[in-house]
């Protein structure tokens, strides 16, 4: 029988899983060749999809990645599953027991997705990274790989500054300008003509009567952001709201962590990477609060973090990913 020092020395395969809501993408990245592979797959998180779904997608797609390149289960040495909606120790738990008896072979991790964006725009690193989509959250690791989060509640009860409560609030702007009981704005010719109405009543069934009331009401974050680009007062003020809220987000990480944490400040997430908007909101509030900050859009893939992180798990192997 080979020992695991042995075929460690051979086969260094790390996967690297960036588990999402809507999809799921791996990474295996071989520390010895340099060769690597990906797949991308349908959504792995638990609360959505359920447990055992979750983690055949999973298994499937790293069976892809081992089979492209020759590899079998026992070569993975390191693995990192990043996935949404995996926060509770529970959850943790019973992913970690299913992924083991999948790959007895490998050290695994779980932790949540937002930990694969942030070591992908660290290259495995300390600091924080703030994510804007949908919601909104901000998560960091000190050197010593504790970890703190702000937000990241919800669209009932959290998620500042994300997709959905920029949206809200431009939509009930336009409402408010179009009956004269707020100030007048751009935003309600832009939701006229997003959502073809004649009248702010027929808001109503475009929103609730959508398959997806929260992604539909998030899809008018961006009209919000280009308004406040073109200089509309009432979605500055919006946006300018919101960049406060999410440098809070990171001011809380900061202290969390009692200032023990890198200085890269990573921007994850269509709101931060499709627009410089809100950037430079967020980027004005932390000039003064965390002068000593770097920002950083993020421009890696996050399954590509996550291999950085299962390179962690295996202190024993020398080199870095290079995929």
């Amino acid at each position: 029988m080979v020992n695991q020092t042995t075929r460690m020395n051979e086969e260094t395969w790390l996967v690297g899983v960036d588990g999402g809501g809507s999809k799921t993408e791996i990474v295996l990245c071989d520390l010895g060749s340099g060769r690597s592979a990906s797949a991308v797959g349908g959504a792995s998180n638990p609360n959505t999809v359920g447990h055992n779904q979750a983690m055949d997608t999973i298994t499937a797609l790293v069976e892809t990645g081992l089979a492209e390149v020759g590899a079998a289960r026992d070569a993975v040495v390191a693995m990192s599953l990043c996935l949404s909606g995996v926060d509770r120790q529970a959850q943790v738990s019973a992913v970690l027991s299913s992924m083991r008896e999948r790959f007895p072979a490998a050290r695994i991790e779980v932790t949540n997705d937002a930990m694969a964006a942030l070591s992908a725009g660290t290259a495995g690193e300390s600091g924080i990274v703030v994510i804007a989509g949908t919601g909104s959250i901000a998560v960091g690791e000190d050197w010593h790989g504790h970890t703190a989060r702000a937000g990241g509640y919800g669209s009932l009860i959290g998620d500042e500054g994300g997709g959905y409560d920029i949206g809200r609030q431009g939509l009930m702007a336009a409402i408010q300008a179009a009956e004269g009981r707020g100030p007048a704005t751009s935003l309600w010719q832009n939701a006229a003509e997003v959502f073809r109405l004649r009248e702010p009543g027929e808001l109503i069934p475009a929103v609730y009567g959508s398959p997806h009331p929260v992604g539909t009401v998030a899809s008018f974050a961006r009209h919000v952001l280009a308004a406040a680009h073109g200089g509309d007062a009432v979605a500055q003020r919006i946006v300018a709201d919101s960049g406060r809220q999410l440098a809070q987000m990171v001011a809380s990480v900061w202290s969390q962590l009692k200032g023990e944490v890198g200085p890269t400040v990573v921007l994850a997430g269509g709101l931060l990477q499709q627009t410089d908007v809100l950037r430079n909101e967020i980027a004005a509030h932390l000039e003064r609060d965390l002068p000593d900050v770097a920002l950083v859009p993020l421009s890696e893939r996050p399954a590509v973090g996550a291999v950085w992180r299962a390179r962690r798990l295996v202190s024993a192997v020398k080199g870095e990913p290079s995929c």
